[in-house]
């Protein structure tokens, strides 16, 4: 009886953290939906504000008297647009932009440009630490070997206080 009252519990125990499990999930999808439709949002509100702005630079190149309230229509709504930005702002201040991805933004280039040139510099770096660690592990095995030719004793000893040492 005590058995089938332990599995019982181990059932119960089981299933509430299988509901748990779904739970968080749910909660991390809605929380992953929700960034994404703030992210979107953003990418039309700042599609409206180029267009905008695009079409006001043609208006104002070519201007005539006739297309003043056009023009005027587009400024308006280029400054609500940018009002709604500054809306906005406060929904992504938790997303940090590193300031070197601006000029390639400036330049016309795209952001993945930045990204695979921050990888290949920390591919260069990495290869560079892995060199000085071998070069480190080298001297290490060649100082141990020229002390033992000398100091044979001594070195015994220093590996017995150190047996995880790799002399290879």
């Amino acid at each position: 009886m005590a058995n089938q009252q332990r599995m019982m519990e181990m059932s119960d125990r089981n299933e509430k953290e299988k509901t748990n499990r779904e739970k968080e999930k749910d909660r991390g999808e809605l929380k992953k939906k929700q960034e994404d439709d703030k992210i979107l949002q953003l990418e039309k509100k700042l599609e409206e504000f180029q267009e905008n702005a695009r079409f006001i630079g043609d208006l104002a190149s070519n201007f005539q008297v006739k297309y003043q309230d056009a023009l005027n229509v587009r400024i308006h709504t280029l400054v609500r647009c940018l009002q709604d930005l500054d809306r906005m702002k406060n929904t992504f201040s938790d997303k940090k932009v590193p300031l070197d991805i601006l000029p390639y933004l400036d330049n016309g280039q795209n952001p993945l440009l930045y990204s695979k040139h921050c990888m290949e510099r920390t591919l260069e770096k990495n290869k560079a630490v892995n060199g000085k660690i071998e070069m480190y592990k080298k001297f290490r095995a060649h100082l141990m070997k020229e002390f033992s030719d000398e100091m044979p004793d001594l070195v015994i000893q220093y590996r017995n206080l150190r047996p995880d040492m790799d002399l290879s």
